[in-house]
């Protein structure tokens, strides 16, 4: 029986574990699966690496404190339907029992709720995944983080003496995309370790055409971790590509639509200042990307800013700011 389980501190908040009370609560409920000490895996950025020298209670810069699981259950369970999550997100580590407990936890909560379930887990056996869908898991995300397979190698792959193999993890988003659903494979990328706006388009780009939907983080450098004394990318890149990720994916833009210098950085969206305006007042494209019904509250932000993903609508000076910084980018 599964003892312990963290919950990000957000979560915790409105389930009623912790008496803080923050001014933007998380839609989703995130846990992760407990062990003692860190991941086996490697990755340069991740607090939970095993290399790191950070809190054991951190994922980004959010703290995951540990409840008993028995406790957990029964604040989801008793939750007010005013407060009701709109999805919970499963975080799973790597370690050796990890799916025994992913396999618990799953049963555990399809016993007592209702609410989607999805799962951010390393790769997985294509029968691994089928047993996850058999047993109700809505959606399931496999985290590339790299936007290139040399950048892979270097954050989270022999680069950093980890576990991890890009084709590996492509092999196995493609094994999901056999199991779930259209539209129920997501995967995360991280901008700002080295790559170029080029890059992380023809990546948006081919994943799209595979049906993967790609989320978007800031690179955020953690105390502790060996990538802790690289910077955050710069606010103008990170909403190009927001951006550029919307047009390919909702509106089917290609890499052809938008141009780029020698070095790989976006110079041009072929769209207008007005189609910009819309974009910004009408859509999602700079809220917090991922499974419907996630906002990871400063996941990757100081609540000071600047906030790469927002977690909520933005304001009328927030729009204007973010004009402000692409229209010089489009026609």
């Amino acid at each position: 029986m599964i003892k312990n389980i963290r919950v990000s501190i957000g979560s915790a908040s409105v389930l009623g574990l912790v008496s803080k009370q923050f001014p933007i609560p998380p839609t989703t409920c995130y846990i992760m699966t407990y062990k003692e000490g860190h991941c086996i895996a490697n990755c340069g950025f991740c607090p939970q690496a095993r290399e790191s020298r950070s809190s054991i209670e951190k994922l980004s810069r959010i703290t995951w404190p540990v409840f008993p699981f028995k406790e957990f259950l029964t604040k989801l369970t008793y939750m007010p339907p005013s407060k009701r999550f709109k999805r919970i997100c499963i975080q799973t580590l790597n370690y050796k029992e990890n799916f025994k407990d992913l396999r618990e936890i799953i049963t555990q909560i399809k016993n007592n709720s209702n609410i989607p379930i999805s799962v951010a887990i390393p790769p997985i056996s294509k029968e691994k995944l089928k047993e996850l869908y058999v047993m109700g898991v809505q959606r399931v995300g496999i985290a590339l983080d790299g936007a290139t397979s040399e950048i892979f190698d270097k954050i989270k792959g022999k680069g950093v003496k980890g576990p991890y193999n890009w084709e590996h993890h492509m092999e196995c988003l493609k094994y999901a995309l056999e199991t779930f659903p259209e539209g129920s494979v997501t995967t995360h990328v991280i901008v700002g370790l080295g790559e170029t706006e080029k890059d992380l388009l023809k990546l948006i780009k081919n994943l799209r055409d595979l049906d993967i939907l790609v989320s978007l983080f800031a690179f955020t450098p953690i105390k502790g971790t060996r990538f802790e004394h690289l910077p955050q990318p710069e606010l103008i890149k990170f909403r190009k590509v927001q951006l550029s990720r919307y047009l390919i994916l909702v509106e089917a833009k290609e890499v052809q639509d938008f141009a780029f210098n020698q070095e790989g950085s976006l110079v041009n969206i072929n769209i207008s200042k007005q189609k910009l305006k819309n974009i910004i007042d009408d859509t999602d494209a700079f809220l917090t990307s991922g499974c419907p019904g996630c906002n990871r509250p400063y996941y990757t932000s100081r609540p000071s800013g600047p906030i790469y993903n927002y977690p909520r609508k933005l304001s009328e000076k927030e729009k204007e700011e973010i004009y402000k910084l692409l229209e010089k980018y489009v026609i």
